[in-house]
């Protein structure tokens, strides 16, 4: 009987030992199981929120490329406009200068003309009787065409000189428009290409995160698989062992 008692102490003390075991696995387990699941949880966060961070700030370096474009289409038309407005004004200035010669010349030729006959008729005297009256007559016909010459001349020089400063005045307020459009729309273009840089460098940082915490992931996911293996993939659950163990014992 003493031998029995022997074997049946024995064999509880193996089933308490294996008992404990079993529960010092489970509490193991639980606690693994539970830390693991809220690593991967954190992991699968932070690569959503990575993967967001990522997604925004290509779209905006999407949307800033397309402005550049934008910009730049508009400076080289503006560019353009400038050219043709530039080699436009060149002509009617060069038009303007052959016209103001021709005008000042006629001008001048009238005006020497006018001068010779006045000097011509004050210096001779047509006092007589006759002769010196048609003459007289005739002079002062011819003078009054070319006074009337002189004054069209004049008229026309003046005219002239007056749209060649309205068209040059015009030009230039429009070139300082434009030139005010360009520093504009460069300094523009120069601020969104920084921005595309530093944002490109952005996405590769949080990309080279993402791949960082993606493999932790991994890692995470794949002890949790092992856990399972260990854990969870058992015929028979901890607490019907437990309970069998102890009929066992008090039995």
């Amino acid at each position: 009987f003493a031998k029995v008692k022997g074997l049946i102490a024995e064999m509880i003390e193996k089933l308490e030992k294996q008992a404990a075991e079993e529960a010092a696995q489970k509490e193991f387990c639980d606690t693994e199981t539970k830390k693991s699941t809220d690593k991967k949880e954190d992991k699968e966060s932070e690569i959503e929120d990575l993967s967001a961070k990522i997604d925004k700030a290509e779209s905006t370096i999407a949307k800033l490329k397309e402005e550049i474009a934008n910009l730049q289409a508009e400076l080289a038309n503006t560019a353009k406009t400038q050219k043709e407005m530039t080699d436009m004004r060149s002509k009617e200035h060069a038009t303007f200068e052959q016209a103001e010669k021709d005008y000042s010349d006629g001008l001048e030729g009238v005006q020497m003309a006018l001068q010779t006959l006045r000097d011509y008729y004050a210096q001779k005297s047509f006092i007589q009787e006759g002769a010196g009256n048609d003459h007289s007559s005739a002079g002062g016909s011819i003078i009054s065409i070319l006074e009337v010459a002189e004054s069209d001349f004049s008229k026309l020089l003046t005219e002239t000189r007056e749209e060649e400063a309205d068209a040059q005045s015009k030009f230039e307020e429009i070139t300082e428009a434009n030139k005010l459009e360009t520093t504009a729309k460069s300094g523009d273009i120069k601020y969104k290409t920084q921005e595309i840089g530093q944002l490109e460098k952005a996405v590769s940082e949080n990309k080279d995160s993402r791949e960082s915490v993606q493999e932790e992931l991994d890692a995470v996911l794949e002890y949790l698989s092992k856990l399972n293996d260990q854990c969870i993939a058992k015929p028979e659950p901890y607490e019907e062992r437990k309970r069998r163990r102890d009929e066992e014992i008090a039995g």
